[in-house]
């Protein structure tokens, strides 16, 4: 008599091969469809329903060797060209803080503590990173409007706390809130799955919220606010490309990506032909749109610095003078332009060496984010490396004099704590849900407590 195990044996068998205990899920899903389908297979050839429970269990091989093969696909996956260079690019700031740090006689003027600030705050960011990178994230997903709402108790009792009503304190943090709210937005795109175009307005709605609320709470701060918007409308844009919403995800993403292209057309368009008069935009706003479409008018005023900074870089060298320039001497130079005085200093050679793996660090970012079958880590992953990206092209293009002069950080390079933490949080996320590919399976939906069936009765 033949001793053909059943599919709980089966299971059981081919599961203890799996070490990871969040991948004996995710294969325990996999497998109990496959089997399922095959036996569906072999009813329809005219199967009794044991035989063929049985054969489609055969079919799935060894339990032990088909489950030592999965258990090698389901691991933990450690990226380390990204860990390394993470490293590497963190100790390429470090350093350049320092040399911008030894241009000032008066070390009063950024504390005298600034070396050793610079370290304790990218310490800081590693450790946050390391703590994101070995958690579970879909925790977010499961207890997101608590931690929603006390992100939003937070930044108000923050935001209103004297220790914060400094200028340079007030608007780093206020720029901390914005850019915070861009992983969570990714969390409630996909807590909104499934409903279609009443997904995708719950989400913009919720968008609107957010921003009214903490623009009336004071963190007023209108490019990282600007660019926390823009990073969302991508998140959202690439969760209907996705399907996640449902429906038809075509049509969803072509209008979320013509509102992405046509929002800063319309700021543009109203500065030059209405004077900003259509969306009531501030003079301050409007000059610094001008400004940044023709510096030289404003040489004497707005435009200084980023004339300052194209005159810096027409003289800069392949390798570099040992000197930071003027640009370097700018009060705020450790954080806004630390970019053009690496290629003061350095060269241009290095400067662009530097670019270049940061982009390529990002780009990896990018690409394994939008690889991830889980929706969440696509979207948490997506959301991430976006506002990253944003920031970094935004802030290069500052440090070579095209754009807008705005207080902005580069990951890396700048100087601050709030900025490092963020930044190290958001790679934190990005490397976590690498980590976890082939390992966590989406977070189920709850279903309705209740459910309500109505029948159309038929009758002669």
């Amino acid at each position: 008599m033949r001793n053909i195990m059943n599919r709980t044996e089966y299971l059981k068998s081919l599961t203890e091969q799996i070490r990871n205990k969040n991948a004996k899920t995710l294969v325990l899903e996999e497998i109990t469809a496959h089997i399922e389908d095959q036996k569906q297979a072999y009813l329809l050839d005219g199967m009794g329903e044991d035989e063929a429970e049985e054969m489609a269990v055969k079919e799935m091989g060894n339990p032990v060797d088909t489950g030592v093969q999965l258990d090698k696909i389901h691991r933990p996956k450690t990226d380390v060209w990204m860990l390394a260079a993470m490293l590497v690019l963190t100790l390429i700031g470090i350093v350049m803080q320092s040399i911008i740090c030894l241009q000032y006689n008066d070390l009063s003027v950024i504390q005298n503590t600034y070396h050793t600030r610079t370290i304790y705050y990218n310490l800081i960011g590693l450790l946050v990173m390391a703590i994101v990178y070995f958690a579970d994230y879909r925790l977010l997903n499961r207890f997101i409007w608590p931690i929603y709402g006390v992100y939003l108790a937070g930044s108000v009792f923050f935001l209103h706390t004297p220790a914060f009503g400094e200028y340079y304190q007030h608007l780093r943090f206020g720029q901390a809130i914005h850019i915070l709210f861009v992983p969570l937005f990714a969390v409630f795109c996909y807590r909104f799955r499934e409903q279609k175009g009443k997904g995708i307005l719950k989400a913009f709605g919720l968008l609107l919220f957010n921003i009214l609320f903490l623009l009336f709470s004071g963190a007023f701060t209108s490019a990282t606010m600007l660019l926390s918007f823009m990073t969302c409308l991508i998140t959202l844009c690439a969760a209907a490309y996705r399907g996640v919403f449902g429906g038809r995800k075509k049509l969803q993403g072509s209008i979320l990506t013509a509102s992405i292209i046509g929002i800063p057309l319309l700021f543009f368009g109203d500065v030059l032909l209405f004077d900003g008069r259509f969306l009531f935009l501030a003079e301050y706003q409007i000059q610094r749109i001008r400004v940044m479409l023709n510096p030289a008018a404003y040489a004497a005023q707005a435009g200084y610095q980023t004339m300052l900074v194209r005159d810096q870089l027409s003289s800069a060298s392949l390798l570099g003078g040992g000197t930071v320039g003027k640009v370097g001497e700018l009060s705020g130079a450790w954080c806004d332009y630390v970019l053009i005085c690496l290629t003061a200093y350095f060269g241009l050679i290095v400067a662009f060496l530097v670019i270049g793996i940061i982009a390529a660090y990002f780009l990896r970012a990018l690409h394994i984010s939008l690889m991830q079958s889980n929706r969440l880590g696509f979207l948490l992953g997506v959301s991430c490396s976006s506002i990253l990206i944003l920031k970094t092209v935004v802030y290069v293009a500052m440090n070579f004099g095209i754009g807008l002069t705005v207080s902005i950080d580069m990951p890396f390079l700048t100087y601050g704590l709030y900025c490092s933490v963020v930044n190290f949080l958001f790679m934190g996320i990005i490397l976590s849900v690498y980590r976890n590919t082939n390992l966590l399976p989406e977070p189920k939906k709850t279903p309705p407590r209740h459910s309500l069936r109505i029948e159309r009765a038929t009758g002669k």
